[in-house]
């Protein structure tokens, strides 16, 4: 009776994480992923105010002009005299406004000609994750082999199987739940996923090793009652 419960709830389980990641799969197809204004279209002002300034005034001066929240601000030069201001879009009219706002905050006579925008285009998925691919796929070759041999008595195949089955699952769950809440793509979800990999790895690596364990204490006992 227990044993059918567990089926019952692995099977609730599977079904709901199969419904999320074709879910995901519908939502990344059709309406893409969002990513971080560091990762996305954006335009880099770049503002020589010659004198110092501080990043938190520069940054209320660009959330008031471009009226958002999503606003990048860093230095250009080791003299803190020139800023960099990243935004997902502008105009004229509001490359004039910062203009003025700069000139009021600085005493400054800056005009929109003094002002250098770049236009930066966003990077593509497969960019982002280039410089993950090999280690990890060395590090999971690695983590296979040894784990094949550790738990051969289980069965290779299965023991296999699960490695490479479960955390393709896992990541594609996570990236399933990105693209449907709408979480921008940024420096910390890329590592997200990776430790959510090896926490997969470990949580099966944790199992095979009980189930070792209790493997070889039924063999050691049918190997008593034989004896006996």
């Amino acid at each position: 009776m227990e044993r059918k419960k567990t089926n019952m709830k692995n099977k609730i389980l599977y079904l709901l994480i199969a419904i999320i990641i074709i879910a995901g799969i519908v939502v990344g197809c059709t309406a893409k992923f969002k990513f971080s204004l560091a990762y996305d279209d954006s335009n880099r002002i770049e503002v020589y105010i010659g004198k110092d300034y501080t990043k938190s005034d520069v940054e209320s001066i660009a959330k008031e002009v471009f009226g958002t929240n999503d606003v990048l601000i860093q230095k250009i030069e080791f003299l803190n005299d020139s800023v960099a201001i990243t935004v997902r879009e502008s105009n004229d009219e509001q490359l004039n406004n910062l203009v003025t706002k700069i000139n009021e905050k600085y005493e400054t006579s800056l005009t929109k000609d003094d002002l250098t925008v770049v236009e930066i285009p966003h990077y593509r998925g497969r960019d982002l994750i280039a410089n993950y691919v090999w280690p990890i796929a060395i590090s999971a070759a690695l983590i296979i082999v040894y784990e094949a041999i550790r738990f051969r008595k289980l069965g290779v195949v299965k023991v296999v199987a699960k490695l490479i089955i479960w955390p393709i699952v896992i990541e594609a769950l996570y990236l399933s739940v990105l693209a449907i809440t709408r979480i921008p793509i940024s420096y910390y979800t890329l590592p997200l996923g990776i430790i959510l990999a090896v926490l997969t790895l470990t949580i099966i690596t944790y199992k095979n090793e009980k189930k070792l364990v209790e493997y070889n204490r039924k063999k050691n006992k049918n190997s008593e009652d034989d004896n006996d």
